[in-house]
Parts: C-alpha cells; sequence; structure tokens
C-alpha cells in the first residue's frame, strides 16, 4: 500500500495545519504516453463519495477509484535540490515504470530501456 517517508509525514501535518481546516492530501495517478503513469498529489479539503481514506493518524490521505490500484507500490519522499524542498513520488514496483516527481505542482518522467528516471 502507499508508504510515506517520515520527513513526508512531518512536512504534510505542516502543510495541513497551515491551511486552518479540514484538509486531506489527494494522491493520484493519471496516464502518461510511453511512462504509462504519472503521479500526483495535492492538500484537498472536498472529497467524492467513491473516495478512498488512508489513515495515517495525523492526518488522511484521499484516493480515487481510478487511482487506487495503481498506488499500492507507490512511496511519497522529500526531497532537497538546489536549495529548494520538494515531494517525490515513487513506483517501488520492481521493473516498471511510472513514476513521478512533483515540484511546485509540476510532474515529471522519463522512461527508457526499462529502465525509470525521474526529474
Amino acid at each position: 500500500m502507499l508508504s510515506l517517508t517520515e520527513k513526508a509525514k512531518e512536512k504534510i501535518k505542516e502543510m495541513i495545519k497551515a491551511e486552518n481546516g479540514d484538509y486531506y492530501l489527494r494522491v493520484y495517478a493519471m496516464p502518461a504516453g510511453c511512462c504509462g503513469l504519472e503521479f500526483g498529489m495535492e492538500l484537498t479539503n472536498e472529497t467524492d463519495s467513491s473516495d478512498n481514506f488512508l489513515d495515517f493518524n495525523d492526518f488522511k490521505v484521499v484516493v480515487d477509484d481510478f487511482s487506487f490500484p495503481f498506488i499500492e507500490n507507490l512511496q511519497i519522499d522529500i526531497a532537497e535540490k538546489e536549495g529548494k524542498t520538494f515531494f517525490v513520488l515513487n513506483s517501488l514496483k520492481v521493473g516498471g515504470c511510472g513514476c513521478s516527481s512533483a515540484e511546485e505542482g509540476s510532474h515529471g518522467c522519463c522512461c527508457g530501456n526499462g529502465s525509470c528516471g525521474c526529474h
């Protein structure tokens, strides 16, 4: 199932607290051409009756029905590059592709020769 590193959990808790309301972390998958899938995430206070909720004690993650089967091997982590901190969404599926990085709302995936290199 979806996993979050401790650093990612702490950052998400901070972000939700800053919103001063009932917010959730929405994680989703979307078609991405040759890469298969691209993953993304956002804070939201809107949910749908078909959403799935995953409890991480201090907050909940919301996943739509389409995305739910694809997040089984997804890990959310924090990375730093050139003084900026951003989330990285990694597919832990061995031999597969479908990773993405999210920096200020952008996503990216570049696949080739059976390996996946995310940017």
